[in-house]
């Protein structure tokens, strides 16, 4: 006996008991443009956010560098006009000393200038930096303690001809308008 199986086109054929159910196929995944917006927005978003965050740090640590370089030379600076002098120019060196003080440092310097200065014409001295050395201890941007190593060979009269003095000093620094200057002053060992 033969069977012959019929059904009208468009319609499904029969389902035997013992066959597999029909699995739908997949249609392929669709997003709505809305959403591709919203996830562009999103992440454009985010990505700003980073970098404002980042961007910012970034730029204040350039800027602690560069206050700490700066509060450096002018530390070291500051310590070479210090233990530069010369009997014969002695009022210019004090006016670079001043010029780069402030504070405590410069009332107590101006103060006992005129005590100095007598010894320094008497004595003849004559004190040159051969060598300088500084590292900054601390600071941020408007104040900084730097440690100043020196060596100056110095002359007078109980000395003519000379020997090199080695001076290890501690600045307290602050920032006056756009200048570093020296508000304290201490020989360290």
């Amino acid at each position: 006996m033969t069977v012959v199986a019929r059904w009208s086109i468009g319609a499904e054929p029969p389902q035997s008991e013992t066959s597999t159910p029909s699995v739908p196929l997949l249609r392929s995944a669709r997003v709505a443009p809305r959403v591709l917006w919203l996830l562009t927005a999103t992440a454009l978003l985010a990505t700003l956010a980073f970098a404002a965050t980042r961007g910012r740090d970034w730029w204040e640590e350039r800027h602690l560098d560069q206050a700490h370089a700066a509060a450096l030379a002018a530390g070291r600076q500051l310590a070479i006009n210090f233990t530069t002098l010369d009997y014969r120019t002695v009022d210019a060196d004090a006016g670079r000393v001043k010029a780069g003080a402030t504070g405590d440092f410069l009332a107590s310097y101006t103060d006992s200038w005129t005590s100095l200065k007598s010894l320094v014409v008497q004595n003849r001295t004559v004190s040159k930096v051969q060598t300088a050395e500084a590292a900054l201890e601390s600071g941020d941007l408007d104040s900084a303690q730097v440690i100043v190593g020196v060596v100056a060979p110095t002359s007078n009269t109980s000395i003519p001809a000379g020997e090199n003095k080695t001076y290890r000093m501690k600045l307290g620094l602050r920032l006056v308008g756009s200048q570093w200057k020296v508000a304290s002053l201490d020989f360290v060992g």
